[in-house]
């Protein structure tokens, strides 16, 4: 019971660590990154160390759109941050999840996740429409995993007013190992369904803030639905057993309501959404 404790009171900070590093990339990227993360669950296996700790830290450069749903791309710097204790408590960028149950190779628990905000000033495009805030959402998860698969669903409930109820569902799976194992890749799929509150909060536009969109956007109203699909290929490559090399390419495609947002349309934004990057992750 000590040790959890001690677990909890260390991975706490951690998470605020992991928010502030990742706070100008936006709330967008996260699901990239988490797809790096589900990436490496297949294709670079667990041994847990320094007294049942496993950890995993690094960064990625790679180019991502401005808002999920813009047609602008910029550089980017992104941490990649894995911690977890006893193969129960994990820290994975901004979502720390807790293994209540596990039967066999299916696992289900509680999750924390720090949702980030989406600033005005990010792009001309949102100018007048107002900041949405970063809050903390609750929910809780079920994984399952064997050595090659991975499926997962997760349900999270925003704390702050705007972001409401989302679900998120993962599919992977390894598709190559190289002769010797050096070079592997994974391919997986998701979704994300957003309830009617978080689908106006991030793609609808409020009569008032289309008085004040500094480019004229009209007003529109959402209802909830899938909101993105996306299809993930990760790819590493091992120099050594602590050090992978890692590259991602995503491709992601907005749906119903989102997809005919006036923020992904009308010459400010497009449907398509694409991030291309490349870093390296260190085991510890």
């Amino acid at each position: 019971m000590m040790r959890k404790l001690l677990s909890v009171c260390l991975l706490a900070p951690l998470i605020s660590t992991a928010a502030a590093a990742q706070s100008f990339i936006g709330e967008g990227i996260n699901s990239a990154v988490e797809a790096v993360q589900e990436g490496l669950d297949l294709i670079w296996p667990d041994e847990l160390s320094l007294e049942d700790v496993n950890a995993r830290v690094g960064f990625g450069i790679g180019t991502t759109p401005d808002y999920i749903g813009s047609d602008d791309y910029r550089l980017r710097v992104i941490p990649l941050l894995d911690i977890r204790y006893r193969d129960d408590w994990r820290l994975n960028g901004s979502l720390l999840t807790f293994t209540a149950k596990r039967y066999g190779k299916f696992e289900v628990g509680p999750l924390m996740n720090l949702r980030l905000g989406r600033a005005q000033e990010r792009n001309p495009a949102l100018h007048g429409l107002g900041s949405i805030n970063t809050t903390i959402e609750m929910g809780a998860f079920a994984r399952y995993k064997t050595d090659s698969a991975l499926l997962s669903v997760d349900y999270r409930h925003g704390l702050a007013s705007g972001i409401r109820s989302s679900v998120r569902l993962t599919a992977g799976h390894g598709i190559y190992k190289s002769q010797g194992g050096d070079f592997v890749a994974m391919l997986g799929l998701r979704a994300k369904w957003l309830s009617k509150g978080s689908m106006q909060t991030e793609f609808g536009i409020t009569p008032t803030q289309s008085l004040t969109s500094e480019i004229g956007l009209r007003a529109f109203e959402t209802d909830a639905g899938f909101s993105e699909v996306s299809v993930n290929l990760v790819g590493a490559y091992r120099l050594n057993e602590k050090i992978r090399f890692l590259s991602l390419v995503s491709y992601g495609h907005l749906l119903g309501d989102a997809k005919d947002s006036p923020l992904a349309n009308e010459g400010v934004g497009s449907p398509s959404q694409l991030v291309v990057g490349g870093g390296i992750a260190f085991g510890f």
